[in-house]
């Protein structure tokens, strides 16, 4: 059957409708004229993969890297980034208006990312029979590459020495877990899924083997909570991400923001909403190691940030100290009970930034009914899920004024979005 691509949705396909029927196709541009075959049917709608292209849009263009449609880790590499940038703009537009139901949604600014290649400081590559690289999209099958261009240039140049690592190590590992700062220090966590023999490499074998920076590397299995349990470590198990005036130190089993050129970005337009008003008390829920709650902090009475992670509230401890500000205090908790801590405190400023699948009905019901609440910043990497919590706060007297579309993830599908509610009643 043969159809036109209308547009692309969330999740990377373009739609096109053929006999009133909407197919979902990968690896699609909008006016693109395309043959395909049907590969899956639901009760309303098909998904299908390209036979022929007979006619490409506009903004199609050749793939910069010889395995995408192979590797599962970029959806948009056949679209000029300009045509990826607004793609983004009106799908997180129509999640708006669909699910958060805003009939005009106000997106007053979209950052696309100052470079939309080599820009992500961490990887997890998948380890199987001597691959190294990353599952085929929808499956488990290990694409074995040898170089990846979203990638920062040190952490792509050491894949063939991740190769070589594998192949020398007693026990292959299941995955390889590797994360450069922006002064190019490397760290790697060698994770297992099951038993392993004892490694006798050193720091600097391991470091000569990748050509890189690596300044420490810690032996892990994968634990019953999915995160890797530490096992042990040699080196140093840290290293700092200046970014702007701040400093923030990240732990190795810490997680810090993954576009390199972004994250200023981020952090600005974050910080300029808590400008707007002499907001007395700021919480951070899911503050990580800081990246929000420290540059908040700075424009407001006093902040506290919440994260369940023990390893980035230590850092964030940290980071308070060397960034010199005494106004703010970091609690590890789970969210459910870091949600006390807010109604304790009684916050007038609320910053977010959850996890793919969004806040729960009873932590945006918790929030809304905050007395002394103006204003929420919200974060999210999921315009779905940020539209579905938008209508929800909606109900509770709180509105969405605007929204800002920072590019974090050029050449894939996900979106960063940052969202300003005020509270109206």
């Amino acid at each position: 059957m043969q159809l036109e691509i209308e547009k692309l949705v969330y999740g990377g396909k373009g739609l096109g409708r053929f006999q009133g029927r909407t197919f979902f196709v990968p690896f699609t541009a909008p006016g693109d004229v395309v043959e395909i075959e049907e590969t899956l049917k639901k009760s309303g709608y098909s998904e299908g993969r390209i036979k022929k292209i007979v006619k490409k849009g506009k903004n199609r263009i050749e793939p910069r890297c010889p395995y995408f449609g192979k590797c599962g880790g970029c959806d948009w590499q056949h679209l000029d980034y300009e045509a990826q940038v607004e793609a983004k703009r009106a799908i997180l537009e129509e999640n708006l208006q669909k699910i958060g139901r805003i009939k005009k949604p106000n997106i007053d600014e979209v950052i696309p990312s100052p470079n939309p290649w080599h820009y992500r400081n961490r990887a997890q590559f998948k380890v199987k029979n001597g691959k190294v690289g990353f599952f085929a999209k929808g499956t488990h099958e290990v694409v074995d590459i040898d170089r990846c261009d979203i990638l920062k240039e040190n952490l792509s140049q050491a894949i063939k020495g991740l190769k070589k690592l594998a192949s020398l190590l007693p026990t292959e590992p299941n995955e390889f877990h590797i994360y450069s700062s922006n002064k190019d220090e490397v760290i790697l966590k060698i994770v297992y899924h099951g038993k392993f023999k004892k490694i006798d490499l050193t720091l600097d074998d391991i470091k000569d083997m990748l050509n890189v920076n690596l300044v420490g590397f810690g032996i892990y299995k994968s634990g019953e909570s999915g995160y890797p349990e530490r096992i042990k470590f040699f080196g140093k198990d840290f290293t700092y991400e200046k970014i702007d005036k701040f400093k923030f130190r990240v732990s190795a089993d810490s997680f810090f923001q993954v576009n390199r050129f972004q994250v200023e970005n981020l952090i600005k337009k974050v910080s300029q909403g808590a400008m707007e008003y002499q907001y007395l008390l700021a919480a951070d829920l899911y503050c990580g190691v800081g990246t929000l709650t420290i540059p908040v902090g700075r424009y407001v009475h006093k902040a506290f940030g919440i994260e369940a992670s023990f390893s980035a509230i230590s850092d964030a401890l940290y980071n308070k100290d060397i960034n010199g500000l005494r106004n703010i205090s970091f609690f590890c908790r789970e969210t459910e009970e870091g949600i006390e801590i807010i109604k304790e405190n009684s916050p007038d400023l609320v910053v977010i930034d959850p996890p793919r699948s969004g806040l729960s009905q009873r932590i945006i019901r918790e929030i809304s009914s905050l007395p002394r609440l103006k204003r929420i910043i919200y974060v999210s990497c999921n315009p779905a899920t940020l539209a579905r919590d938008i209508a929800l706060f909606y109900q509770h007297g709180i509105h969405m004024e605007k929204s800002k579309l920072i590019d974090m993830f050029p050449q894939t599908y996900h979106i960063e979005t940052i969202a300003f509610l005020r509270k109206v009643r």
